[in-house]
């Protein structure tokens, strides 16, 4: 399934708590993130063969596992990473509306963003 139909098929309030619990100082963004969900539901997306892959990883720091994709996967525009393919490894134990507020999270943290979100943006960043 492609980053842009995962958004497509899940309502902004179906993915936000688990944004909040990823991320705790979205609690308090609210509308930064519905606005990018927004933004993310009306870009067209690019086609790509590249894929965002979730995996069991390892943290370096701490040797504490945990389920994730690789940061790399999320370096690109927008429109780019909606056109990727969302692959899950078979030991992932995520829910798709997990996925998602990841996917989400990383997007919007990592990806480049269109200037309209640059008010936004800023705002998550600080």
């Amino acid at each position: 399934m492609k980053l842009h139909e995962y958004i497509q098929a899940y309502e902004f309030e179906e993915v936000y708590p688990h944004i909040g619990l990823m991320f705790p100082n979205a609690r308090k963004q609210r509308a930064e993130f519905k606005h990018a969900y927004e933004i993310l539901l009306e870009t067209r997306p690019v086609a790509s063969k590249k894929y965002i892959m979730y995996q069991l990883m390892e943290d370096p720091d701490t040797n504490e596992m945990f389920f994730g994709a690789d940061d790399s996967n999320f370096n690109g525009p927008w429109d780019v990473l909606l056109g990727k393919e969302v692959k899950i490894g078979p030991k992932v134990d995520l829910s798709k509306e997990e996925i998602l507020a990841n996917c989400l999270l990383n997007v919007i943290l990592i990806g480049r963003h269109p200037k309209s979100f640059d008010k936004d943006y800023a705002t998550i960043v600080r």
